[in-house]
């Protein structure tokens, strides 16, 4: 039997979503909860009228992302059973968008910004992720042939290992690293960071969505100074840059719009300048705020500003929306869009570079010369070190040990008691004669997946807790 359409739509939901915890873990009667909820008539399944009250106008998930979900994991009598809803349950957390190809992903204004709310994007290939919401902090890691916008960010965006993607991000502070071939439309708050990083493009932010201009001033991020093109390069070099300039025929100014919300009049609505040639040959403004930058004179070559364009010439603008009206035509022309400007007018193809899948070890088998380390860790305890500011020392372990982790800055926050954390590339450090692991420039520390099975470590055993002496 089919759900009764409502006249009523659900009012957006203000805290944090119920679904914050949704993953591979959760009980059936987690799941069961929420289908209660959502079930308006009371028949034990969810229509797509259901769906789109619940996760649409209550949740603030996009049209397309409900459409599809309900076409997966609906049975044969037309609707969504618990069975479904609990097979596609990991796919509903709000904060982490992973493991997903040639998905279109909405989260509206209010879906996200509740107090803690730090999204996760992974692994993610041919996407368009469209975060039109306030966030504590971003993650974006190992993506392809992605477009991304990031709404206003309060602290810290960190963007690692992708590749051909193009991104609009409004935060305090930006980090990349490991990234190839990406177009930012960047509004930063300090001075943004990349590392290791090449053929990567900047230009000035340059988006719209209904309440954009609200979440700038929600973040505190002051849209008249703006360090877009004031990078920070780890690997300068003194003879050329890493990064360049967007020349204005290339750059994309994006216009969002949601689907029968009474917002989408066509107003354009960002506090930013719109994008020009005088905007991306503009001096960057002097930040007195430190954006993280090494203590090491590594050279910063700025490129050479974008030639002046032919008369009349204006940035692209993509247009997207979560509607059903032309949803294929929408795609297809913003998708085309993208493509114009990335693909070479001549030449052969680059062949794709092949990343190696790490190797996970044990906490027990670390030695005092590992490097490379590669292991899953479920925080203990941490505790600051009183004679260094910024340095924490984090109890950290597996099933098989536990070792202590020296964690400095960002890394610190990140190592809350009970959290999963997914370590790379880390290395030994001895100190007064005790392991101690760290994480370098060169290494990742970051929450685990959500869907991570959890982790009882073994207290009993402190690989840290061992002297060793130096011998001839």
């Amino acid at each position: 039997m089919a759900a009764v359409a409502s006249n009523t739509r659900r009012t957006r939901l203000s805290g944090v979503s119920p679904l914050a915890r949704a993953s591979k873990r959760s009980k059936q009667e987690d799941v069961a909860k929420i289908l209660k909820e959502a079930d308006t008539n009371g028949d034990g399944l969810l229509s797509l009228e259901e769906l789109q009250s619940y996760l649409g106008d209550y949740l603030g998930y996009g049209d397309k992302e409900i459409r599809a979900f309900f076409e997966e994991f609906k049975t044969a009598a037309g609707g969504v059973d618990l069975e479904g809803l609990h097979k596609g349950f990991p796919s509903l957390n709000p904060y982490l968008i992973s493991k997903r190809t040639s998905a279109f992903i909405m989260r509206k204004p209010g879906s996200v910004c509740a107090p803690g709310g730090q999204m996760q994007l992974e692994e993610l290939s041919d996407c368009t992720v469209l975060i039109c919401d306030r966030a504590e902090q971003v993650f974006v890691d190992e993506c392809k042939n992605c477009q991304v916008l990031i709404g206003p960010c309060d602290s810290s965006t960190f963007v690692r290992d992708c590749k051909n993607c193009t991104f609009w991000i409004a935060t305090r502070q930006l980090r990349t690293r490991d990234c190839v071939d990406c177009k930012f439309f960047l509004f930063s708050h300090t001075e943004p960071i990349i590392e290791t990083s090449k053929e990567v493009a900047f230009a000035p932010f340059s988006a719209s969505y209904a309440g954009l201009s609200a979440h700038f001033e929600q973040a505190k991020l002051d849209s008249g100074k703006n360090f877009w093109s004031a990078i920070y390069d780890f690997n300068g070099k003194a003879d050329s840059a890493n990064w360049s300039i967007l020349p204005l025929a290339e750059c994309l100014e994006l216009d969002v719009q949601f689907a029968g919300e009474g917002s989408s009049s066509g107003a354009w609505d960002c506090p930013t300048p719109r994008l020009s040639q005088e905007l991306l040959c503009a001096p960057p403004p002097v930040s007195s705020e430190s954006g993280g930058q090494s203590l090491v004179k590594t050279p910063q070559t700025r490129p050479q500003q974008p030639p002046a364009p032919p008369a009349g010439t204006k940035a692209k603008v993509t247009c997207l929306s979560d509607g059903q009206a032309k949803p294929d035509a929408a795609d297809s022309s913003a998708l085309s869009t993208v493509k114009a400007a990335e693909t070479p007018s001549q030449g052969v193809a680059k062949p794709a570079r092949k990343l190696r899948k790490p190797k996970w070890t044990k906490v027990e088998r670390i030695e005092p010369d590992s490097r490379g380390v590669n292991v899953f860790v479920k925080v203990v305890k941490s505790t600051p070190v009183a004679e260094v500011t910024g340095l924490s020392e984090v109890v950290v372990g597996d099933a098989s040990a536990v070792v202590t982790l020296r964690a400095r800055g960002e890394q610190v926050a990140l190592c809350q008691p009970g959290c999963i954390l997914r370590i790379q590339n880390a290395r030994v450090a001895m100190v007064k004669g005790y392991i101690r692991l760290e994480v370098n420039k060169w290494g990742v520390l970051k929450p685990a997946p959500e869907d991570h099975e959890d982790i009882e470590p073994k207290v009993g055993k402190d690989i840290s807790a061992v002297e060793y002496e130096r011998t001839s």
